[in-house]
């Protein structure tokens, strides 16, 4: 009996520093990659007001590529997360990188987000990026970069660019539990067949929010995980490079 308590042992052991040993050699993996490509750069233009609804107002950001580290989107968040619509660029990196790591991918979600509105995208983006070829949309968040359309399979031009857009139609709401004023934006895309998507965002000083009174963060975006239209092209499991 001993003997087969330690036999166990020993194996568990081993597939825990295997797992262990794979985790680090991914790692490891991952870091050379970003030690590989191009410093990751980023720009915002355009004003949205963060206190009156203004209809009309539009802003951009522009990158070179996604963030491939929580480290990386911590940088971008510094250089463009102060801005509404920049929150909204944050959620559409935020979700391509949960689509290409999954641990990665949570905790700069949870970077961006509201902790309520953490699990409900989460879920969603699960079925997105998964094995279901019927359904599975891996180039989703391409769908939200200029240039992308179902009939050229949702490549994008470079550098990435998202516009983001004041609601036409929701002016800014009053939120008693944030103690702050929601701001409804639209994302454009060629990917629905009303040319854009909401995303709702705030900037709280509510205790336990990622938004700390300096970012915005994003409150509600069930629009950005509701398929696009399907890609013209015979891989439905072909994602963003």
């Amino acid at each position: 009996m001993k003997r087969f308590f330690v036999i166990t042992l020993w194996i568990a052991v081993a597939v825990l520093t295997s797992g262990l040993l794979t985790s680090s050699s991914y790692r490891e993996e991952d870091e050379a990659t970003v030690q590989n490509q191009a410093p990751i750069d980023v720009a915002i233009s355009g004003r949205i007001s963060h206190t009156s609804y203004t209809n009309g107002q539009t802003g951009k950001v522009t990158f070179n590529r996604f963030p491939a580290t929580v480290e990386e989107f911590e940088q971008v968040r510094e250089k463009i997360g102060g801005e509404p619509h920049g929150a909204v660029a944050l959620q559409i990196m935020a979700y391509e990188m949960y689509r290409r790591d999954r641990t990665i991918g949570e905790v700069c979600i949870r970077l961006n987000n509201t902790v309520n509105n953490v699990n409900s995208a989460t879920s969603r983006l699960r079925e997105l990026f998964g094995n279901d070829a019927g359904y599975a949309r891996p180039y989703q968040m391409a769908a939200y970069l200029n240039g992308a359309t179902p009939q050229n399979g949702y490549k994008p031009t470079q550098p990435y660019t998202i516009e983001v857009k004041v609601s036409d139609v929701r002016p800014y709401q009053n939120s008693n539990d944030y103690q702050t004023q929601v701001l409804c934006l639209t994302v454009l895309t060629k990917g629905k067949s009303n040319g854009s998507d909401i995303v709702e965002v705030l900037n709280t000083l509510k205790p336990g929010e990622p938004s700390e009174g300096k970012y915005f963060i994003v409150f509600n975006s069930p629009s950005l995980y509701s398929q696009v239209q399907a890609a013209s092209f015979a891989n439905p499991f072909q994602g963003l490079e």
